[in-house]
């Protein structure tokens, strides 16, 4: 049996929270659950919590979707191996929805597929607010103290006194895992109390296919051009990504290049069907990767996140060709001003 470390966390708190949510969704109709476009394990793992509680207080089964794609293969083998069902939503089907629950995300944030959604009943985050807040909701619990939105899931779960399953524990650890990087980005000590009770009622073999799901080819292709397309400016390394791969590979190649030896600041963009996804990641958080990406955005796109960790989303224009290379130049300029881009592979 787990011994919990309620000091490390606010569960009283936690507990009005739980009321909170439970009194918005107990209304008739039904409950949507929405996460990012390219829901990430941390977005799936508080999704599959939410959707945990709503069914054991209240008998209601919520449908958890997503408008983009789930592409990169570690989040694709958490859906399977853990039994999380994640459903592709059409803007449509998220205006019928009875009751709209944000987790991992924000309304009108840009990452959601929903620009013109304005509020939603129930948001659930771990990100920054915007500095103009542009939305509503008549319950938002948002914590950009903590390292992910699975933590503040995890205190739901204890103060709910909810039965956590292996299967809940591992997708738990998980998103905490992936979304600290092992604890080393912006986790704080309710992330850490919750990283070590969870792996101890986790299923470690699921885990651990989900850590080794095995890539197809075209993943090689596109990772072997991307480095073609990869330049360094200083100390910050820039990669286009130009096979159209779904937006989770731009985050998985930002998170590869941050790796290379002399770098602080690792920018990846690409496009996928309309839309230039750009994801970035920083060292340390003096890297201040949200707030400089956003000025990248300005007036073309909309764009957020972490220090460490952010994305960005912008339209294509008329002119596709003529807006990759804007979206070019201000990354150089405002990543790696007055420095030379130059090919990190030579030949």
């Amino acid at each position: 049996m787990t011994r919990h470390n309620h000091n490390a966390f606010d569960l009283a708190r936690a507990a009005r929270n739980v009321d909170a949510v439970l009194g918005i969704c107990k209304r008739q109709g039904g409950v949507l659950i929405l996460m990012q476009n390219s829901p990430d394990p941390d977005a799936i793992a508080s999704a599959a919590a939410l959707k945990h509680i709503l069914y054991e207080r209240l008998r209601k089964r919520a449908v958890i979707g997503y408008a983009g794609i789930c592409g990169r293969a570690e989040n694709r083998a958490m859906l399977s191996i853990l039994c999380i069902d994640a459903l592709h939503v059409t803007p449509s089907q998220v205006a019928e929805a009875g009751t709209l629950c944000f987790v991992d995300c924000q309304p009108r944030a840009g990452n959601t597929g929903l620009p013109s959604l304005r509020s939603g009943h129930v948001v659930i985050d771990h990100h920054p607010l915007p500095k103009r807040n542009v939305w509503m909701a008549e319950f938002s619990d948002v914590r950009p103290a903590y390292g992910a939105t699975s933590t503040i899931l995890y205190e739901y779960l204890l103060a709910a006194d909810s039965k956590i399953t292996p299967d809940l524990a591992a997708a738990l650890f998980y998103g905490i895992q992936s979304d600290t990087q092992d604890l080393g980005r912006e986790a704080g000590s309710p992330d850490i109390a919750a990283f070590q009770e969870l792996i101890l009622m986790a299923d470690k073999k699921k885990l651990a296919g989900i850590r080794r799901a095995p890539v197809p080819l075209d993943y090689f292709e596109a990772l072997g051009k991307s480095l073609d397309n990869t330049v360094v400016a200083g100390s910050t390394v820039l990669t286009y990504v130009a096979s159209h791969a779904p937006p989770d590979m731009m985050a998985e190649v930002a998170d590869l290049m941050l790796r290379l030896e002399g770098m602080h600041v690792s920018l990846c963009y690409g496009v996928y069907e309309d839309t230039i996804h750009i994801s970035a990641r920083g060292h340390d958080g003096r890297s201040n990767i949200a707030q400089r990406l956003r000025r990248v955005c300005s007036h073309i796109g909309t764009g957020g996140g972490h220090h460490t960790m952010a994305g960005a989303q912008i339209p294509l224009s008329a002119n596709p060709e003529k807006r990759l290379a804007l979206v070019r130049e201000r990354l150089l300029r405002v990543f790696a001003p007055a420095k030379d881009p130059k090919p990190m592979l030579d030949g």
